[in-house]
């Protein structure tokens, strides 16, 4: 007993110093972005992408243009050897409807030339030798990405309307590759989320307008002024899923806190009213998921008010929330912000593939949305909710048939992807709520949370998850509602 003690302290201080030595390694130049007890985190992630970027924005009548150059330390994590890596440039999308190039690409320092698909939309990278697994590559490259003025595609998530850039995924942005599948290469996007990526460290560093307010993803933790009107800005976002943009001369701030979190609420000039709703808003929202599902790990949240045509469009320590909804100041808006924040914790956090599997985290923030309610309002608003989802889905199936909630978005024509990913999946985790009893689901869910944290996860994850920790065997449920299981 004597000697296990002993071996055991010396591999706890060994693993001590570890994550030490890496912390230090990296200077410390994260930790604004992370609350002081996550900032070990990063140590715990020593081998996710590293991604630089320095850029300069600028900005016409009829355009904006982000030009820059990008640094993407990987390390192979898969049993494969790799021929190639794979990048995303969602400007080229139709459903996004800009404009993005690449140019000056190089691995380790060696000229190569991508391969683009028909799209314009996947960067195929080639390796000069395979990357064999654990093993690192320097891509570096060149990139251009322009946005239209007054141009509004789908959900205008990315353009520029009325003065305001909304600019995620400005960058070209590094694919997920899956052992046994390959890199991710899908490129349809008719409805739903468009993204799939993996959590990475984002160092940030772009020059804009002096005017132009920028709000983005992770931490500013410098600003310089510049002599030609411009301001250089430098930011930080580790252990997050992707780096978003926002822009505009009209915002004005309104900042609060919970939990030791910055909630700061983004707003164009007149909006002082449904600014201050907002923020009580988020920190409720940010309150109870914290309680429910674990920690938001990063020092601060970003609510931004947009010209999406989208109620609200969430990204990895931000949230957009459109005008209309603003003006609204309703239970709508309410609704949007914080099913929106829960996508903190579903989405960003806990990543998953949105493109196949959308009711993973859509239904879920959807969920928690109403565990928002049923603690600020209590459980008679909260069944409220859960009767409007049932009508919604009912009403739909009693015309056009039921389907389950595990399809793809493709698969749902107009109108069944809202009436099944956001009406009926909330429903069935009501359904093992009141099977199993909500407490004993929450705990499930924070245990779904805490394995899963800054990590992708599949409903196989899920169901696994919540069968350990309610101690029963979902095949059939999972069956039922999502149409798969283990």
């Amino acid at each position: 007993m004597r000697y296990s003690r002993i071996l055991v302290n010396f591999v706890l201080i060994s693993l001590l110093w570890a994550t030490y030595a890496a912390h230090a390694q990296d200077g410390g130049r994260f930790d604004p972005a992370l609350q002081p007890e996550f900032q070990q985190d990063i140590a715990a992630f020593p081998d996710i992408p590293q991604i630089t970027i320095t850029a300069s924005l600028t900005i016409t009548d009829q355009q904006a243009t982000i030009n820059g150059n990008m640094q993407v330390l990987y390390t192979n994590l898969s049993p494969d050897a790799l021929s190639e890596i794979v990048f995303r440039l969602y400007p080229n999308y139709p459903s996004y409807g800009g404009q993005a190039t690449v140019n000056n690409v190089l691995v380790n320092g060696i000229t190569v030339t991508p391969e683009l698909d028909s799209t314009a939309s996947i960067v195929t990278v080639p390796l000069p030798t395979p990357l064999l697994p654990s093993e690192q590559a320097m891509v570096t490259m060149d990139f251009a990405s322009t946005v239209f003025a007054e141009q509004t595609v789908l959900y205008a998530q990315y353009s520029y309307l009325g003065g305001n850039l909304a600019l995620p995924n400005f960058f070209p942005l590094l694919s997920v590759y899956e052992t046994g599948v390959g890199w991710w290469r899908n490129a349809a996007h008719p409805q739903g989320d468009a993204v799939y990526s993996t959590t990475a460290n984002f160092d940030v560093t772009l020059t804009a307008p002096a005017k132009w307010v920028l709000i983005t993803s992770g931490t500013r933790i410098e600003s310089t002024e510049n002599t030609d009107q411009t301001r250089t800005h430098h930011y930080v976002a580790p252990l997050m899923r992707d780096f978003a943009l926002m822009a505009s001369t009209q915002y004005e701030t309104v900042s609060g806190e919970q939990d030791g979190i910055a909630i700061d609420v983004h707003y164009f000039s007149g909006g002082d009213e449904a600014a201050n709703t907002t923020l009580r808003f988020a920190e409720d929202a940010v309150r109870i998921f914290n309680a429910h599902f674990g920690e938001y790990p990063f020092t601060e949240l970003d609510v931004v008010e947009t010209r999406t045509v989208a109620g609200g469009i969430e990204y990895p320590g931000l949230v957009v929330v459109q005008s209309e909804s603003w003006k609204a100041q309703d239970l709508y808006l309410e609704i949007v912000t914080v099913h929106e924040v829960a996508h903190q914790w579903w989405y960003s956090l806990v990543g998953n593939d949105q493109t196949r599997d959308p009711w993973l985290d859509e239904s879920l923030a959807q969920y928690s949305t109403t565990l928002y309610f049923g603690e600020v309002y209590g459980p008679d608003f909260q069944q409220g909710f859960f009767d409007s989802y049932a009508d919604s889905w009912r009403n739909f199936s009693a015309e056009n048939g039921d389907r389950v909630i595990g399809l793809t978005p493709s698969d749902y024509e107009d109108g069944a992807y809202f009436s099944f990913v956001y009406a009926k999946g909330p429903l069935f985790f009501k359904f093992l709520a009141d099977t199993y009893g909500q407490d004993a689901l929450i705990q499930g869910l924070n245990d779904y949370f805490m394995a899963y944290r800054y990590q992708i996860a599949t409903p196989n994850a899920l169901q696994t998850v919540l069968e350990a920790s309610l101690g029963q065997e979902l095949d059939k449920w999972f069956l039922e509602w999502v149409g798969q299981s283990n």
